[in-house]
């Protein structure tokens, strides 16, 4: 991966070990600040529209072991 700076930064982050790939991820979770994330405005958006259709029966809840079997058989 070549992130775009001057000089190019290249990041070998296909040869990583899964292990060093977890290293990578932690330091780059910590070293973000929660403040300066923070929720996306358009996730409230999508987190209404999701209310009103559970609302208006346009869709429903199912547990996770039915979600987890759907997906399987959609995988497989």
């Amino acid at each position: 991966m070549t992130l775009s700076a001057n000089p190019p930064i290249e990041l070998p982050l296909e040869s990583l070990s899964l292990a060093q790939k977890w290293q990578v991820f932690d330091w780059l979770k910590s070293d973000l600040a929660v403040e300066e994330i923070g929720p996306q405005e358009w996730h409230f958006d999508v987190l209404a529209e999701r209310e009103k259709m559970l609302a208006t029966g346009e869709t429903e809840l199912i547990s996770l072991e039915q979600f987890s079997k759907e997906l399987r058989g959609e995988l497989s």
